[in-house]
């Protein structure tokens, strides 16, 4: 079982502390107002700890406006009387990222000036700003999906967006700026999930395509029926992934025999992961294509293999300590990932399977070089993407939330690998975890906050061309038996897709 963890870097910018001299066309003051809406400007102090969550590190980065590719983390330093949080624009475009909640959780809050990038300074009232931005992604989403029949709530919503935004522009202060600003940047984010969550299961079904309904199997004893209970929450669109557990089966592939064909009988397609990411920076990189062969040669019947998880998290080309935090210790060259990817992917090519490859989603909760698209673009050449059918993102909201961004980053996504399917892949909510840094959709109910991210994540990433859905939730047999609510979540996406 993984454990993410993340790197509590960028202590200059924590600590306020200006960062070297270096070529910049201009500085950007950011004025935080409350994010209750009532227009109180936040202190450096306080604004941080808004970021920062139930605990969680620094998350601001400079990204480009269109890829979402990491271009500087942690640029913010403190200057000026009263402090305030600033950054230095580079010699190129860039949209400042940041994590920021509204009424419905933590997002990773893109502020991009009205989609230019920031090439000269100024100062901004960021709720303000980051709400005019969203709204302008919001009409862009909507005009790309000139089929969406608007809801009631969504209707709402959007009209809330726009009274706020005319209250911000029509303000004569900053604090009346800043209040309004927040507020819209709620309705914007109520609109845009419902646009997305809503959309998804119909785009699905009026195309008649056959999405991933998926599920995470990581632990075959737990539960005795888990196939029973996957085909009842999934099908007729039902796949689980297999987790090949090393501690588990001690390299005998015999191991997960019964759980393959208790998927089979089933009717459960099936996603093998022989390596998962916790254990990959353990093998060589003969070592990890032995592993993967060994399997794939057991199982020629498993549709698809997962030839390497969340490949961009530090951990899988790092060394760990004994609590599971990355040491700046990478693995020998030869034993990169991107190396083991390259070996993985051309085998099970060469077996007719399904090739897939999973990404940690993650901006700005790391070291730049870990970003998603910067790894990505850094590290998956023309030769190893030829040997890739699904690329999937493996997100975990608490530690690097997406939440409004997440239209953004699927098509961010599509459009890195335009010869490739793509889906949400592992999805969970550690609710029972009251420790995590980020909340979603239920701040007071963490269960709720649990069902509500199954619902929105399943439904609203199947509205993309290309997309095969996914979202493979990984605590399935330890979460689903026992919570009717996680259970009607994922159903009631499947029951509108199979609707007359």
């Amino acid at each position: 079982m993984k454990r993410v963890v993340l790197v509590l870097a960028a202590l200059a910018a924590g600590l306020g502390v200006t960062p070297a001299a270096h070529a910049a066309s201009g500085t950007v003051v950011l004025k935080f107002y409350d994010t209750a809406g009532n227009g109180t400007e936040l202190s450096a102090t306080q604004a941080k700890a808004v970021m920062h969550g139930s605990g969680g590190s620094d998350s601001d980065a400079l990204v480009d406006p269109v890829t979402l590719e990491d271009v500087q983390g942690y640029p913010l330093y403190k200057g000026g009387s009263p402090a305030r949080w600033r950054f230095d624009v580079p010699r190129k475009a860039v949209a400042f990222a940041v994590n920021w909640p509204t009424s419905r959780g933590f997002s990773t809050v893109v502020v991009d000036n009205g989609g230019a990038g920031f090439r000269t300074g100024g100062t901004l009232v960021f709720n303000q700003q980051a709400a005019e931005d969203a709204k302008r992604r919001l009409d862009a989403a909507l005009a790309a999906r000139p089929d969406y029949v608007r809801s009631a709530a969504f209707t709402a919503a959007l009209a809330d967006a726009v009274a706020n935004l005319d209250a911000a522009d029509a303000a004569t202060t900053d604090a009346g700026r800043g209040k309004y600003g927040q507020r819209a940047l709620n309705a914007v984010n109520t609109a845009n999930d419902l646009l997305l969550s809503e959309y998804g299961p119909a785009y699905a079904r009026a195309r008649d395509t056959r999405p991933w309904i998926g599920l995470t199997v990581d632990d075959i004893k737990s539960h005795p029926d888990w196939a029973a209970l996957a085909r009842t929450h999934t099908q007729p669109y039902g796949w689980v992934r297999i987790v090949f557990d090393p501690i588990a089966d001690h390299g005998n592939v015999e191991h997960y025999r019964g759980a393959v064909k208790a998927a089979r009988a089933a009717g459960l397609h099936v996603i093998g992961q022989p390596i998962d990411s916790t254990f990959a920076s353990r093998y060589t990189r003969a070592e990890y294509l032995a592993r993967v062969k060994a399997y794939v040669d057991a199982y020629p019947d498993v549709e698809a293999w997962e030839v390497a998880n969340e490949v961009n998290g530090c951990w899988v080309d790092s060394r760990t300590d004994a609590k599971g935090d990355c040491l700046d210790k990478r693995v020998a060259g030869d034993d990169r990932i991107k190396n083991k990817i390259a070996d993985a992917a051309a085998y099970v090519r060469s077996k007719g399977a399904k090739v897939v490859l999973t990404l940690y989603w993650q901006l700005g909760t790391d070291d730049a070089r870990w970003s998603t698209f910067t790894w990505a673009r850094a590290n998956l050449p023309a030769s190893t993407r030829k040997n890739i059918d699904v690329v999937t993102l493996s997100t975990y909201v608490e530690d690097a939330p997406m939440g409004l961004a997440f239209d953004q980053v699927m098509r961010a996504l599509q459009a890195e690998f335009p010869h490739q399917k793509v889906a949400v892949g592992e999805l969970d909510y550690w609710s029972h975890d009251t420790t995590k840094a980020f909340w979603a959709f239920d701040k007071s109910d963490p269960l709720a906050g649990r069902r509500a991210v199954a619902a929105h994540y399943y439904a609203a990433s199947l509205g993309y061309p290309r997309s095969l859905g996914g979202a493979f939730w990984w605590y399935f047999v330890q979460e689903l038996p026992g919570d009717a609510g996680l259970q009607k979540a994922i159903r009631s996406v499947v029951d509108r897709l199979t609707l007359p």
